[in-house]
């Protein structure tokens, strides 16, 4: 059985500090902007960050600068997106906090500091329907904007073994079936969502699909047993996928085929981004490790100063990034 969790797992969640136990108001500090900071998104009008004590800022001039806004909690924030005028960010303590006035004004939706689960990652089909992912395969779905989360469990994500022994404890003691399988499902890092795809990236090997807005997962397998941080999907239909030291993932448009890509370097990927208007990608990860990918070839370099980078968005031809020493742009 697949059961014992690999602190190697853990590895992104080691940049991120320790869990703060408050819903009250983060404060506004005067350089939040060069504070840990781990997703960053885009909108029509503007661009988002968040980070580490509930930062949120926001760019309406293509991140030329950045203004930080008041939120309802200091737990650190660990993902962000939006719909619209609408924004969602998660984070520690199973935070929840969302804006309907494209990021003027927040509320907390959630707020679970008891269940000890930070949730690393969110996504919106629309702006009612969504869903939050985080450690030892916590799944909350909304189908009304947030104002009401619902728990869900998939055991699909687990390896076979391990959902074979779940479903013998399930006829012999319903109860202690719920409390083992909340225990031994894996971290969910990652959801990538792709036009009608839906795909997911985990620890112990997770990566699985969905075609149904995650109501139900088809774990694909690659063979590698490591942690990924992200999956992404080619414009051919391939699925690519990066993770701990520095491997990456590529499979055929029938997903049943996966071929290690040689990435030359053992620095962990914590996000794969999308080059728009060319068939590239970016890989951001530890020490400042940037691979830029390609099917005419693959380049990699380092920032300056080498810190990790968490994240990146493109927009209008510029790469904004997120890290561990906050918000900068990124060139090859």
């Amino acid at each position: 059985m697949m059961l014992k969790k690999s602190l190697a797992s853990l590895a992104i969640l080691s940049l991120v500090s320790s869990p703060v136990f408050s819903e009250s108001s983060s404060f506004l500090a005067p350089l939040a902007k060069k504070s840990l900071l781990l997703d960053i998104a885009k909108s029509d009008s503007q661009m988002m960050a968040v980070g580490e004590r509930g930062h949120v800022l926001l760019s309406d001039d293509q991140g030329q600068s950045w203004e930080q806004v008041s939120v309802p909690t200091t737990s650190t924030l660990t993902a962000v997106t939006s719909v619209g005028d609408s924004i969602w960010a998660v984070g520690h303590d199973s935070i929840i906090i969302a804006s309907k006035d494209a990021g003027k004004t927040w509320q907390t939706q959630q707020f679970l500091p008891e269940l000890e689960r930070p949730l690393m990652d969110v996504a919106f089909f629309d702006s009612n329907h969504g869903i939050a992912i985080g450690s030892y395969g916590v799944f909350f779905r909304t189908t009304d904007g947030g104002e009401n989360w619902t728990r869900e469990y998939h055991t699909s994500f687990l390896h076979p073994d391990d959902q074979d022994y779940l479903e013998e404890l399930k006829q012999e003691d319903e109860a202690f079936y719920l409390e083992e399988m909340a225990s031994i499902l894996p971290h969910l890092n990652r959801v990538n969502l792709d036009g009608d795809a839906l795909l997911i990236a985990g620890e112990t090997g997770l990566l699985a699909k969905s075609s149904d807005q995650g109501k139900s997962w088809e774990r694909l397998e690659s063979g590698y047993m490591g942690s990924f941080f992200d999956v992404t999907q080619t414009s051919k239909g391939e699925v690519l996928a990066a993770g701990l030291r520095g491997n990456i993932y590529r499979s055929n448009i029938s997903l049943d085929d996966w071929q290690r890509v040689d990435s030359d370097t053992t620095a962990t990927f914590n996000s794969i981004v999308k080059l728009s208007g060319t068939d590239e990608f970016l890989f951001v990860g530890n020490n400042g490790t940037l691979l830029w990918y390609s099917p005419d070839g693959k380049q990699l370099n380092q920032t300056e100063d080498g810190k990790s980078v968490l994240n990146a968005v493109m927009n209008n031809g510029q790469i904004t990034a997120v890290s561990a020493v906050g918000i900068k742009p990124l060139s090859r």
